[in-house]
């Protein structure tokens, strides 16, 4: 047998030791440059527009938890697809905690949180991780073509007018712009099942459980191990994609809520504006892998997209900014702590457990 070290290449092995103080020299950049741009629109605003009014708050904060629940659906449909037994109720404890681990440097801390949570539970680490990727991958797609499907009545003029020519016009028909992203991303289903799969395949970390002796039984040790499957069929993909839009707009009206919290009158009316504004922005946030959860990245983009808005002040884009942040993680603590109680949890069953009562 014959061992072969195959080393990287002097360039890729010199990114991977500079890329922990890049990223987090760029985190730190970018909360500079969010908490300069919110004091100088704070200072030079209206102070006396902000009045908070606490009750909003809390209707902000229950939104933004029932506005998961697709997801939190999603992800227990794909991990019994892959063969997994774990309830719902351990599916939306695992589900809640790992979006604390957002916060933890690195993207992948939410898969190997939620894979950990539901190794006892009725679910293999690697399918737990895998199917969470699909869930974050599809629910982040669904937001991104939210955003850009109300990207005409939602971008700043300036943003618009800096497009190239050929592309601006496109922009001057909100209705026929929107339509046409759903005819291209229905279109383009089949081609994104595919590309999710892959993504999924290569953003999926290795998950290994080494703590509860009652995890490893003999069972397990004697059963080869195989790679759950990682693709997902198109009608499969499209059903849950036009299902996943109501995590965007239940957020939006989270956002709503939240505008109303600081004193503006936010008229229901707006309700496809806020969700363009939400979904634009928490895309950003988790587009920038150098972010944990986002932090800095969605407060800038929400704040350039408040407050060029009618009937918004400056002071009152950022306290609704600063207060949606604050409300939504208040909502993870409590959701997280809340189904983790012991009084409300489910006996624990390993995998294997779970296979063989199926």
């Amino acid at each position: 047998m014959t061992l072969e070290v195959v080393a990287g290449s002097p360039r890729a092995n010199l990114f991977r030791r500079l890329w922990p103080v890049l990223k987090w020299v760029l985190f730190a950049l970018v909360i500079a440059f969010v908490g300069q741009r919110a004091w100088k629109l704070w200072r030079e605003g209206d102070v006396g527009s902000v009045t908070i009014h606490w009750p909003w708050l809390v209707a902000a904060s229950a939104l933004y938890l029932i506005g998961w629940l697709p997801s939190v659906l999603l992800w227990h449909r794909l991990i019994h697809r892959l063969g997994g037994t774990s309830s719902r109720f351990d599916v939306a404890r695992a589900y809640f905690a790992g979006h604390l681990a957002k916060y933890i440097p690195g993207k992948a801390s939410v898969l190997l949180v939620r894979a950990g949570m539901l190794a006892d539970r009725g679910c293999r680490p690697s399918v737990s991780a895998l199917t969470s990727t699909y869930e974050v991958l599809v629910c982040m797609g669904v937001g991104a073509a939210v955003g850009l499907m109300m990207a005409p009545v939602v971008w700043p003029k300036t943003v618009i007018d800096g497009l190239p020519t050929a592309i601006r016009p496109a922009f001057e028909h909100p209705l026929i712009f929107g339509i046409g992203v759903v005819v291209v991303c229905v279109v383009l289903v089949p081609f994104v099942a595919r590309v999710l799969g892959l993504i999924a395949q290569k953003l999926t970390p290795h998950v290994v459980t080494l703590s509860p002796p009652h995890l490893v039984t003999p069972s397990d040790t004697d059963r080869p191990t195989e790679s759950p499957p990682t693709q997902i069929g198109s009608a499969f993909l499209l059903g849950w994609c036009f299902f996943s839009v109501t995590t965007w707009l239940v957020h939006g009206l989270s956002l709503g809520c939240t505008l109303r919290a600081v004193g503006v009158q936010a008229p229901l009316s707006d309700w496809l504006i806020w969700t363009g504004d939400v979904s634009s922005a928490s895309f950003l946030g988790f587009a920038a892998m150098f972010a944990p959860g986002g932090l800095g990245v969605r407060e800038a983009a929400l704040l350039e997209l408040l407050t060029p808005q009618p009937g918004i002040s400056q002071t009152q884009a950022v306290a609704a900014t600063v207060l949606l942040r604050a409300a939504w993680l208040v909502a993870e603590i409590l959701a997280a702590v809340g189904l983790s109680w012991k009084g409300f949890r489910t006996p624990t069953r390993s995998a294997s457990e779970g296979e063989r009562l199926k």
